[in-house]
């Protein structure tokens, strides 16, 4: 049998198709393995994670179509504001990872992959906005228009920054109120946390101030600091007011002064640990052990003082007080002797002051002769610290050709501190001068007002006359008997030629010398303060006398 020519025609032409459809098959077949690893690679479980419109809309006239935009949509579906810039943020995520793969990956070779290109092509035009579909549709239901509004990541943070675009007039009053309620609050906290900065500060370096008057110096500034500042800031109501540029500027300068005095101090800290001090200070332990026992003597003295007076503690107490804890506390330092009282009591005081220290320091009238007493005995310690410190001095003198070369900020800030450090008994103005100090503070802490009542020699002695002015008659007699005045003092050790009457050393002997008046028969065992029982005294035999009486 015979094929006809059309039989072969057919015959090549379905072996072609069957090779065709082949090829075809192949081809798929590797585009779907291809396309399934860089799927993998790419994260992705599809191509159609990413519609093109991202919400569909309907309206139902020509004018409505053509009015539609972003403030349209976005005032009518407000809460799909944030759900919008997550589709964006999705969207430019999946645009950057398709991107990357384009520019670098192990596929370009591959025979499918201009095929993968085109797809990730397709696919990146779906991205980079939200994309509404605005339809008209009649009532009849026909679609008689279409429109697309395109929102990137600018449009909705056009929103965001002006949410007023999306608001009524009168949602968007409110709205500026509690904006600006929530910016004076945030401002105010700021500055609060300025303050506290500060207060942070001062406490964290409160225990390294060695300069006199430093911590007072500070305890003033942090009181300021609450003063000006933490009833000002509550006060301000606008966020724009000059207030707050005042405020800050006092804040400044605050801060730039307690740094200023922590600085100073530090330096002063670092000289004492320098090569140059120790070198100084080993010099003068060698020179000084021949005086180590006249300035332990002092010191001795010195301490007496404090228990003359009775305990002097320093103690700290916090200055503010902020019921809405904004503030950190700060704790100030309190010298001994300090009487902390009422606006009232404190006006009486300033114009009183004796009567007032009396009232808040001697409260007790059954020890006023003990009190009286002490007050004799401290007028005769005072006057030997004062002789002590002439002496001193003469030492510092004699020595200055073993100190080198001292920084002039080291005896300009911290002379007595220096000389302490390098054994000299320390006797300066503050412990030769007691203060009863009179404190008023409103509450909270905001204002602050103090004075000083100096104990001078002169004071005490008006002191003991107001004390004495109190007792009875025959109280009084009986404490008359212990006045030593300075010139009764002087009288003695003239009297008995400026020599020790136990051990014969004199200011000739030795210029140095410290002399004091001794009672031969204590005060405290019932002697004098007559002529007859007082004698010239070194301070060496009479430290080693002290109470005794020796025959």
């Amino acid at each position: 049998m015979q094929i006809s020519k059309e039989e072969k025609r057919n015959d090549i032409f379905f072996k072609q198709m069957i090779v065709i459809v082949t090829i075809i098959i192949i081809r798929a077949q590797k585009y779907k393995e291809l396309e399934v690893e860089v799927l993998r690679e790419l994260g992705f479980a599809n191509w159609y994670s990413i519609p093109y419109f991202d919400a569909h809309i309907t309206v139902k006239s020509r004018q409505a179509l053509e009015k539609y935009d972003d403030v349209k949509y976005f005032k009518e579906n407000r809460e799909k504001l944030v759900s919008a810039e997550d589709v964006i943020k999705r969207k430019n995520n999946v645009a950057t990872t398709l991107k990357s793969f384009l520019e670098n990956n192990e596929y370009k070779s591959r025979s499918q992959y201009d095929k993968i290109t085109r797809q990730i092509g397709e696919v990146l035009r779906n991205t980079g906005a939200y994309r509404i579909k605005v339809d008209y549709i009649s009532s009849a239901g026909n679609n008689l228009g279409t429109r697309e509004i395109a929102i990137t990541q600018y449009g909705i943070d056009k929103f965001k920054k002006d949410p007023s675009l999306l608001m009524g007039k009168g949602e968007y009053n409110k709205y500026l109120k509690e904006r600006q309620k929530e910016a004076l609050n945030q401002k105010q906290h700021e500055y609060y946390e300025n303050v506290n900065d500060i207060i942070d500060y001062a406490n964290e370096n409160k225990e390294s101030l060695v300069i006199k008057g430093s911590q007072e110096q500070l305890d003033n500034l942090i009181a300021q600091l609450f003063d000006r500042t933490v009833n000002s800031i509550k006060k301000i109501k606008t966020i724009d007011s000059e207030e707050w540029e005042i405020i800050g500027d006092f804040m400044a300068r605050i801060k730039s002064e307690i740094e200023k005095i922590v600085s100073a101090n530090r330096r002063v800290l670092e000289y004492y640990e320098s090569p140059d001090f120790l070198k100084i200070k080993e010099t003068c332990e060698v020179l000084m052990s021949t005086q180590r026992e006249f300035n332990e003597y002092i010191n001795e003295k010195v301490q007496s003082i404090s228990q003359l007076f009775g305990t002097r503690v320093v103690r700290n107490e916090t200055i503010n007080e902020d019921e809405y804890n904004y503030i950190r506390p700060y704790k100030k330092t309190i010298t001994p002797f300090t009487a902390e009282v009422s606006a009232t009591v404190f006006a009486s005081a300033e114009n009183n002051p004796l009567e007032y220290v009396v009232k808040n320091f001697y409260p007790n009238k059954k020890s006023y002769p003990e009190q009286i007493h002490k007050l004799y005995r401290l007028v005769e310690e005072l006057e030997t610290l004062r002789d002590a410190k002439k002496i001193i001095e003469n030492y510092k003198v004699e020595y200055q050709q073993y100190l080198g070369d001292v920084p002039d900020f080291i005896m300009e800030n911290d002379e007595s501190g220096f000389y302490s450090r390098l054994g000299f008994a320390n006797v300066d103005e503050s412990m030769l001068t007691i203060e009863y100090k009179f404190s008023y503070t409103s509450k909270g802490g905001m204002a602050q007002r103090s004075f000083t009542v100096p104990m001078t020699e002169e004071t005490i002695v008006e002191l003991i006359k107001t004390l004495e002015s109190k007792l009875t008659a025959k109280a009084f007699a009986k404490e008359q008997r212990a006045l030593m005045t300075k010139k009764l003092r002087e009288f003695i050790k003239k009297r008995d030629d400026f020599t020790c009457c136990n051990c014969g050393n004199s200011t000739y002997k030795e210029p140095n010398l410290l002399l004091e008046i001794d009672h031969i028969i204590p005060v405290a065992k019932g002697g004098c303060t007559v002529e007859d029982n007082l004698q010239t005294l070194c301070w060496k035999c009479n430290r080693t006398k002290s109470d005794k009486i020796i025959d």
